[in-house]
């Protein structure tokens, strides 16, 4: 009897860390919004395991820490790769486990707590053999010499500086290149030591045939970089051209890391031939970058790319077009990623589901194997015990499927909430004033880049800061006036609140109903209109009251469901607060005209609160 039950339980350990690495695995492969449940089952799994692998658990947690940095919580994040690096033990020899380090330093970083960032370094070494394994003791380095570098304390970033390069020239020759580059970056831009940068990439120039084309790369770049701020733009270009060539020599100039290498060799030289005035050069390789694919590039060089087009536009007096089309491809980009992540959503929801089942069935199948060894007074408990296990089964499917429903319609609210006519007659707008007057059309042209690029940004997200949500209003009814001048005027006031309070709400609710006055309530007035956005902390709520002095709206109107944009997001505000938009024409008989609007806005004191 003991026999069996002791093979029964390996057996039933083996399986249960069979089926923990298949959830870490594909969690680690296509994190989705259901990553978290699927990493807290693993974690009881985990609790429920007698002397768990400590390899298991550092990966678990490790996953859960990525979990918290997508969604932007930097505490959580942080105290999970801390609690990764803990089951670390006796040696660090996996890049994997490296990669723990590398995340709780990053998070650590992130936080300001410079303290845990040397805890972290420190406990890496201690766990490293400094005879073999240099390049991960010269990652540890790297981390100080960074840490020191945050704190302000230069001179003792400069000394571990030193004693990297000094690892890299006696042990590990292909690092020194990168040692070399962060020891210039030091001195140029920190201790203000510009000669002693020059000379330490001019050194390396001298062995530049024994480097790799991506060392050749990184150093060319960051000479270009250093002759550019000097002001030698001739300087920079030719640096920069050597790097671009470098860069395509890349092995790995085909991943999605070298393609984002190149990009960024193709807006310097770009950018140097647009203060050269040489426009047509720098047409040349701004096209370079989109041909790489706008979907291949990191969010920060499609803001570059976005940024330099608009500048070149500007600067040639040419048609926007081309800003319109890049926009274009970066909005179907962002369309098409919201499209992957809901089927990667529905896949993993199935997965989930099909994992539950065979965790069902052996725990059902266990039961049986203990009925015949109980007696028949045990049968009642265990049937109740199964039927509470399909009780929460339902209830988990159950939550799913409503989970799914808000997915979709968040992704159906944030496609709903640009108007994609304002965007192209702001363009349109822009382009006819560039005839009249530049000097305006610019400035205006750079506040539609901002305004668009705080759309892109908050679009990712379900919660902004109030701040960034008032200062994106300010700047869409600036663009209505750039179109539409002296047309109204606008005024945002807030009660018990401070603009720069730290509270979040979600983004883009305001918008369309501003958009609304704006475009019906003051067609065809003979006065100059007015609104006034009044905005009142009621609890853990906002309360927006948004008035206007428009021609009003009839009874039909204000029933009417023409407009996607505010249907949903009337949905959305009667789902989060238990309320619902009131709107009503103002007094006629006290000679006042416009409508007023008033709804409640949830509210939390963090992003993922």
């Amino acid at each position: 009897m003991i026999l069996f039950s002791s093979c029964r339980d390996k057996k039933k350990s083996i399986s249960t860390i069979t089926n923990i690495i298949q959830i870490q695995e594909q969690v680690a492969e296509m994190p989705t919004d259901s990553s978290y449940a699927q990493l807290k089952q693993t974690q009881r799994l985990l609790g429920e395991l007698v002397d768990a692998p400590d390899s298991l658990q550092a990966e678990n947690n490790y996953l859960l820490g990525l979990h918290f940095r997508r969604e932007k919580n930097k505490d959580s994040a942080a105290t999970y790769f801390q609690h990764a690096t803990n089951h670390v033990k006796g040696s660090a020899k996996s890049v994997r486990q490296g990669q723990y380090f590398q995340a709780a330093w990053d998070a650590y970083a992130n936080l300001g707590l410079y303290g845990d960032c040397f805890t972290i370094s420190e406990r890496f070494k201690s766990l490293l053999n400094p005879k073999t394994q240099f390049r991960s003791l010269s990652w540890a380095l790297y981390w100080e010499e960074s840490t020191y570098k945050m704190r302000g304390d230069y001179e003792k970033a400069l000394e571990i500086a030193e004693e990297r390069v000094s690892l890299a020239r006696k042990n590990d020759t292909l690092a020194l290149p990168a040692a070399l580059a962060g020891k210039a970056d030091l001195k140029y831009f920190y201790l203000k030591d510009k000669k002693g940068a020059f000379d330490i990439l001019e050194n390396l120039f001298l062995e530049e045939h024994t480097l790799t084309p991506r060392s050749r790369s990184l150093i060319h770049t960051n000479y270009g970089v250093y002759s550019y701020f000097d002001g030698n733009f001739q300087k920079a270009l030719n640096h920069y051209l050597k790097a671009l060539k470098n860069s395509k020599r890349s092995e790995d100039a085909q991943s999605n890391f070298g393609i984002n290498e190149t990009a960024t060799c193709y807006i310097n030289i770009a950018e140097v031939y647009m203060d050269l005035e040489k426009h047509s050069l720098a047409r040349i390789y701004l096209d370079s970058v989109k041909h790489s694919g706008v979907e291949n590039l990191s969010r920060v060089k499609q803001k570059a790319l976005l940024d330099y087009e608009l500048r070149l536009a500007v600067e040639t007096n040419k048609s926007s077009s081309s800003v319109s089309k890049l926009l274009n491809d970066i909005y179907n980009h962002q369309d098409e990623i919201y499209k992957q992540k809901t089927e990667n959503e529905l896949l993993a929801l199935t997965d989930a589901n099909e994992a539950q089942k065979v965790l069902l069935q052996e725990k059902q199948t266990s039961e049986i194997e203990n009925l015949k060894l109980q007696n028949r007074s045990i049968i009642l408990l265990v049937s109740i015990i199964t039927l509470s296990l399909i009780a929460s089964l339902l209830f988990r499917q159950r939550k799913l499927r409503f989970e799914k429903q808000e997915l979709r319609m968040q992704q159906r609210l944030l496609r709903s909430q640009m108007n994609p006519h304002f965007t192209f007659n702001t363009l349109a707008a822009i382009q006819n004033k560039l005839k009249t007057d530049k000097e305006k059309a610019s400035s205006y042209l750079l506040k539609f880049s901002r305004l668009l690029r705080v759309i892109l940004e908050n679009s990712m997200q379900n919660y902004t800061q109030l701040f960034k949500e008032i200062e994106s209003l300010k700047k869409y009814m600036d663009l209505q006036l750039f179109r539409f001048p002296n047309k109204f005027n606008y005024t945002i006031d807030l009660v018990d609140l401070e603009e720069d309070d730290l509270i979040f709400i979600p983004p883009m609710l305001i918008q369309p109903f501003v958009e609304n006055s704006i475009e019906h309530g003051f067609a065809g007035i003979e006065y100059q209109g007015s609104i006034k956005i009044l905005l009142v902390k009621e609890g853990k709520f906002i309360k927006c009251i948004i008035e206007d002095n428009g021609q009003g709206i009839s009874e039909k109107q204000i029933n009417s469901k023409e407009s996607a944009s505010i249907q949903l997001i009337s949905d959305y505000i009667e789902r989060a607060t238990k309320s619902k938009i009131t709107v009503y024409n103002k007094d006629k008989t006290k000679d006042e005209t416009g409508v007023v609007v008033s709804f409640l806005i949830p509210s939390k004191l963090t992003e993922n609160d």
